[in-house]
C-alpha cells in the first residue's frame, strides 16, 4: 500500500513540471502502453505514478477548461452566481470572490464550477450565499513574472480561481429556494460571522479573534500582518492545523467527562472519539476547509479510526495517506504554499518525535521536575521547527523571523491551551448570547499579553538572499547529521567530509575569481507591469534604472526588485537613475532609498541628495561606460519630455566588438527628433522602446539610422491604456528588431559577453508551466 500511495502522490506530483496539458487520446494511448510495459517489467511503483498523473491530467484539464470559458482580453459581460467569501460589512472591502452558474449566455456546470475574484469600487451589501448578477470586466489570472517576489498566477492556481475583474455594476437576485425568512439564501457560517462581529463588537483584538474563529483575516491590516510576520505568530492567528488538533482534544476531553458521570451504555464508549472528530469538522467548516484545515482534518480521522479499528500505523505513513488524498482532491493544491507548510510542520515534528525529542513518560517525577520537562520539550520542538522549516519558508516568504522560537515559545502554548478553547466555547454558546459576549471579552482579553510580545519582535524579520542559501542547507543537513551521528562514534566521516569542502573550495575558487574578470555583464528588464525598472548587473554589483510604481499597501520595489536582488545574492545598490518622476517610475524611490540604500544618485530634476542625469555626464562603472544624452538642462519636475536617456556601453571590456544598451524613460517624439540631430550615429544593439511603445514616442524619424537588434517595452498586457501601439511595434519588427514585450514574456534578461548578446524570457525559457501558456494564450 505504500508504494501505491507514495507512487499516486509523485505522480499527481509531476504535474508541476508539465509544460503542457497532453490531449485525452495521446495520454490514454501511453498510459495503456506505459501500464502494460512496466506492469510487465514487474515497476510497479511507476504503474501508481502513472495512475497520479492521469489524476493530475483530470485536475489541470477540469481547471484549463474553466479559464479558457472567460475571453483572452479584458471585456464586458455578464455572470450569475453566488458570493463565495465570508463579507464583515463593518469592515470596508471591495474585493471578494465570487462562485459562476453562468458567463455570458452559456450555464455553467456543477461539477466544474468556475470562481473569480472581483473588486467593487463601491461599497455595497452582500453576504456569503446571496445570487447576484454582475455586469464585469473580465479577464483571466495573469500575473508578474520574475526571477523571484510574488507569484500571482501560482497563487490564483493554487486557490482554484479562474479568473479576475472588476465589477461595474449589479443587482441582488431572488433565492432560488425560499423556504424560510428573507435571509435563507445566506450561508449558516456568514450568519454565525454575523453574530460574533455583533457581540464582539468594541474589543480591541477582535480582528484577531476573527480569524482565530473564522479564519476571516480580511479585517487584518497592513499592520498586523507585518507585525505578525515579524513576530513568526501569522500561523497562529488562523485556523490551522494546530488548531483542528486542539478541537479534537476540546471534544475529546468533553466525550470523557460525559462518560465518565454517564451510566455505562456501550453507545458512549467510544463517544470521546466521535466528538472530536464532530468538533474537528465543526471548526474545520467554520474556516471554509482550507488546505491546512484539510490535511489536519484527514489526520484526525485517520487516527481515529485506526484507534476505532485497534490498528497500529506509523507516523509516517499516516503523513503520507493524508498527503495523497489531499492531492486527489485537489490535484492543484500543491502549488499552493498553505500545504506544504502544513505538510512540512507536521514532518518535522514527527522527525523531532523519532529523533528522541518527545515527553519523559518514564520513572515518577516531582511536579517541579515534571513541569521542567514540559519546558525543556517546548523549547526543543520550537528550536527544530525554526531550524528545519527555514528553507521552506525562504522558498516560499524569502526570509525568516529569528524572534519566531523566542516569541512562539510563549504564545503556541498560550493560544492553543487558553485563547482558542475561549473561542471554541464562545462559538459553542452564541445561543446564550450573554454568556458567548463574556467568553468572547475573555478571549480579547488573553490576546494582549501575546501581542505585547509580538510588538517587541518588530523588526526582527531578515530576508535571506540566495547567497546564502548552500550555507543554509549545509548547516541544517550537518546538525541533523550531528544529531543522527556523533562525532565521537563517526570521526572518519566528518573527516572526509571536511577534505571534501576544502578541496571544493580549492577546486572552484580560481574558476570563481577568472569568472568575475570575464567580460560579462547583464541588462535586466523587470515585469513590473505598468512602469519600468531595469536592473544593469556586473559580477555581484547592481545599478537600478527606474523603481516602478506604488500603491496603498507597497511598491514595486518591495514586491519585485528587492526579491530578485536577493535571489541573485545582493541587498544593496550601487547606484540608482531616475528617469523622470512620474509615479510608473520613480513610486518606489522611498523604498529604495531605505531598503537598498543605493551609494549614488542621479535625475534628471532638482533632488537633494541627488547627482545630475544631464546631457554631457559621463562616468564608468565596472568598466561599463555611461553616457548622458538626454535632457540638456535640469527641471525643477521632470515630466516625460525630460526623461534622462542614457547609453551604455562595454567599450572597456570588449574594445574589438562593444555593445550599447540604450535606455530612454518616456521620452516624446519632439525630444526624440532633438536627440536625433544632437546624436545622428547613435544606433544601440539593444533599445529600450521610448514611452512604453506609445504613439507619442518611437517616431519614424527617430528610428531612421538605427537598427537595433533588439526592442524591449515594459508594458503591462491589461493596461487601461492601448499600450504599445501595433503601428510602433510594427516600425521596430520592419528595422528587424526582436520585440520582446514584458506583457508575453515576463521578466527579460540580456546577458551581453564580448559581442554575443543572449536573451532569457522568464514566462517561456525560466518558469515555463502549462499554465503560463493558459494564463497568456
Amino acid at each position: 500500500m505504500n508504494q501505491a500511495v507514495a507512487g499516486i502522490a509523485l505522480g499527481i506530483l509531476s504535474l508541476h513540471f508539465w509544460p503542457l496539458i497532453p490531449d485525452y487520446i495521446w495520454f490514454i494511448t501511453a498510459l495503456m502502453i506505459g501500464g502494460v510495459v512496466l506492469y510487465l517489467s514487474r515497476l510497479r511503483l511507476l504503474i501508481w505514478v502513472v495512475i497520479g498523473a492521469f489524476v493530475a491530467k483530470i485536475g489541470a484539464t477540469f481547471y484549463a477548461d474553466a479559464v479558457r470559458l472567460i475571453p483572452n482580453e479584458r471585456e464586458n459581460i455578464t455572470i450569475v452566481g453566488e458570493v463565495s467569501s465570508l463579507i464583515n460589512q463593518n469592515i470596508p472591502t471591495s474585493r471578494f470572490d465570487f462562485t459562476l452558474s453562468s458567463i455570458g449566455q452559456h450555464e455553467l456546470p456543477a461539477y466544474n464550477p468556475l470562481r473569480v475574484r472581483l473588486e467593487w469600487p463601491r461599497t455595497v451589501e452582500m453576504k456569503q450565499g446571496e445570487r447576484w448578477e454582475l455586469e464585469v470586466r473580465l479577464r483571466r489570472p495573469y500575473g508578474r513574472v520574475n526571477h523571484a517576489g510574488f507569484d500571482a498566477e501560482r497563487y490564483f492556481l493554487g486557490n482554484q480561481l479562474h479568473g479576475k475583474g472588476t465589477v461595474l455594476s449589479g443587482r441582488k437576485l431572488p433565492s432560488s429556494i425560499r423556504s424560510g425568512p428573507e435571509l435563507s439564501e445566506i450561508t449558516s457560517r456568514q450568519r454565525l460571522l454575523d453574530r460574533v462581529v455583533a457581540l464582539t463588537e468594541g474589543l480591541a483584538n477582535r480582528s484577531y479573534l476573527l480569524a482565530l474563529g473564522f479564519g476571516f483575516r480580511d479585517g487584518l491590516s497592513d499592520k498586523d500582518w507585518l507585525l505578525l510576520r515579524d513576530s513568526g505568530l501569522s500561523h497562529l492567528m488562523a485556523i490551522s492545523g494546530l488548531h483542528i488538533g486542539l478541537a479534537v482534544v476540546c471534544g475529546w476531553w468533553l466525550g470523557s467527562q460525559i462518560r465518565g458521570i454517564g451510566p455505562e451504555w456501550d453507545c458512549l464508549l467510544w463517544l470521546p472519539l466521535w466528538l472530536g472528530l464532530l468538533f474537528a469538522l465543526g471548526y474545520a467548516w467554520l474556516a471554509g476547509f482550507s488546505l491546512p484545515t484539510q490535511r489536519a482534518l484527514l489526520m484526525s480521522t485517520m487516527v481515529m479510526v485506526l484507534i476505532r479499528c485497534r490498528v497500529h500505523w506509523p507516523g509516517w505513513q499516516i503523513l503520507l495517506l493524508a498527503l495523497m488524498v489531499c492531492l486527489i482532491l485537489n490535484p492543484l493544491g500543491s502549488y499552493s504554499a498553505g500545504l506544504w507548510l502544513s505538510f512540512s510542520a507536521v514532518f518535522v515534528l514527527y522527525f523531532a518525535s523519532v529523533s528522541g525529542i518527545r515527553a519523559d513518560t518514564g520513572g515518577e517525577a516531582t511536579w517541579l521536575r515534571s513541569w521542567r520537562n514540559k519546558l525543556k520539550l517546548l523549547v526543543m520542538v520550537q528550536l527544530v521547527l525554526m531550524s528545519m522549516m527555514l528553507p521552506v519558508q525562504w522558498l516560499w516568504f524569502g526570509g525568516v523571523s529569528v524572534a519566531a522560537a523566542v516569541v512562539n515559545l510563549f504564545a503556541v502554548p498560550w493560544v492553543s491551551f487558553l485563547t482558542v478553547p475561549l473561542v471554541l466555547a464562545a462559538i459553542a454558546t452564541l445561543w446564550l448570547p450573554s454568556l458567548s459576549a463574556w467568553l468572547w471579552w475573555l478571549a480579547d482579553l488573553s490576546l494582549f499579553p501575546v501581542l505585547r510580545l509580538a510588538e517587541l519582535a518588530s523588526g526582527s524579520w531578515w530576508r535571506i538572499s540566495a547567497y546564502w542559501l548552500p550555507f543554509l542547507f549545509g548547516v541544517l543537513v550537518l546538525a541533523i547529521l550531528l544529531w543522527f551521528l556523533p562525532v565521537r562514534t563517526f570521526k572518519a566521516l566528518y573527516a572526509g567530509a571536511a577534505l571534501v569542502i576544502v578541496s571544493w573550495h580549492g577546486t572552484f575558487g580560481p574558476l570563481a575569481h577568472d569568472a568575475e574578470s570575464t567580460p560579462d555583464w547583464q541588462v535586466e528588464m523587470l515585469d513590473v507591469g505598468h512602469g519600468l525598472a531595469v536592473l544593469i548587473r556586473r559580477d555581484d554589483s547592481t545599478v537600478l534604472y527606474d523603481t516602478g510604481n506604488r500603491w496603498e499597501q507597497g511598491s514595486i520595489a518591495t514586491s519585485v526588485i528587492e526579491p530578485v536582488m536577493l535571489a541573485t545574492g545582493n541587498n544593496r545598490l550601487d547606484g540608482l537613475i531616475l528617469s523622470h518622476a512620474d509615479s510608473d517610475h520613480a513610486g518606489g524611490l522611498e523604498d529604495v532609498l531605505t531598503r537598498l540604500k543605493p551609494g549614488w544618485k542621479r535625475s534628471s530634476d532638482r533632488r537633494a541628495g541627488f547627482m545630475p542625469c544631464l546631457r554631457g555626464e559621463q562616468w564608468q562603472w565596472q568598466q561599463l561606460d555611461f553616457r548622458v544624452l538626454w535632457p540638456p538642462r535640469l527641471v525643477e519636475r521632470a515630466a516625460n519630455p525630460h526623461s534622462c536617456v542614457i547609453e551604455i556601453s562595454d567599450r572597456a571590456l570588449s574594445p574589438d566588438n562593444p555593445t550599447s544598451v540604450l535606455l530612454t524613460g518616456d521620452i516624446d517624439a519632439i525630444s526624440e527628433l532633438l536627440l536625433a540631430n544632437l546624436e545622428p550615429d547613435l544606433n544601440p544593439e539593444v533599445l529600450f522602446v521610448p514611452h512604453h511603445g506609445s504613439n507619442s514616442s518611437s517616431t519614424a524619424t527617430w528610428l531612421a539610422t538605427m537598427t537595433p537588434a533588439y526592442a524591449l517595452v515594459s508594458v503591462a498586457r491589461y493596461s487601461p491604456w492601448p499600450l504599445p501601439s501595433v503601428s510602433v511595434r510594427q516600425r521596430y519588427l520592419d528595422k528587424g528588431a526582436v520585440w520582446l514585450s514584458t506583457a508575453r514574456s515576463g521578466q527579460v534578461s540580456v546577458s551581453i559577453n564580448n559581442g554575443d548578446i543572449n536573451i532569457l524570457r522568464y514566462r517561456q525559457e525560466v518558469r515555463n508551466s502549462w499554465f503560463r501558456a493558459l494564463f497568456n494564450e
